[in-house]
């Protein structure tokens, strides 16, 4: 069809064809841009969730082993706890020591409770008790309390001779014990 026209029509039937083409690359190619942009940022989003997935297995894969770390940690908070307990728990604290007392031949005179001292990760909180028996006895007693599970610190003993028939001494001393908290002093302080 083309060889039947001039040779000036085919040059113009070609520019136009040309032309045409051209119009229609510069109208494309910002499209074909705009989805290299695209496709870039995909790729580099997808490389972003292949690292993610890969860091999802290596924990997925370490589970079992942080599963057994958290449950040694738990035995050891329990531990903890046995030494240093969350609350004062003076009614066991006291039929303990009355107990103690009673195995070691000690009569328990007293024992009044103080009020609790806050520190900075656990309050103090004092006894002071009075106990009337032998001297030997006594030392029985602070024995057994120094092998008790929880902390007890035993300070300011006074022994004097006892005016009781069959017992030697009366000793009074401070018990201080710790309750844990699991907010600093400062903290505490400054909502007061």
């Amino acid at each position: 069809m083309l060889d039947r026209l001039s040779f000036r029509n085919q040059v113009i039937v070609f520019g136009v064809l040309a032309a045409l083409l051209i119009f229609a690359g510069y109208s494309v190619w910002p499209g074909i841009g705009e989805q290299r942009s695209s496709i870039a940022a995909s790729q580099a989003q997808l490389a972003d969730r292949q690292k993610k997935v890969q860091e999802g297995r290596l924990i997925e894969e370490r589970l079992p082993e942080l599963e057994r770390e958290i449950a040694a940690l738990k035995v050891k908070l329990d531990d903890v706890q046995q030494i240093l307990p969350t609350d004062r728990e003076t009614g066991d604290l006291l039929r303990w020591i009355k107990n103690l007392g009673d195995q070691s031949n000690l009569d328990l005179k007293s024992f009044s409770p103080g009020s609790l001292k806050p520190q900075e990760f656990y309050k103090e909180f004092p006894i002071e008790m009075q106990v009337v028996g032998r001297y030997h006895d006594l030392g029985i007693f602070l024995d057994r309390v120094s092998k008790y599970s929880r902390i007890i610190n035993v300070d300011n003993l006074r022994i004097a001779t006892a005016k009781d028939a069959g017992k030697t001494i009366t000793a009074s001393f401070n018990a201080t014990t710790f309750v844990y908290t699991d907010e600093p002093a400062v903290t505490r302080e400054g909502r007061q």
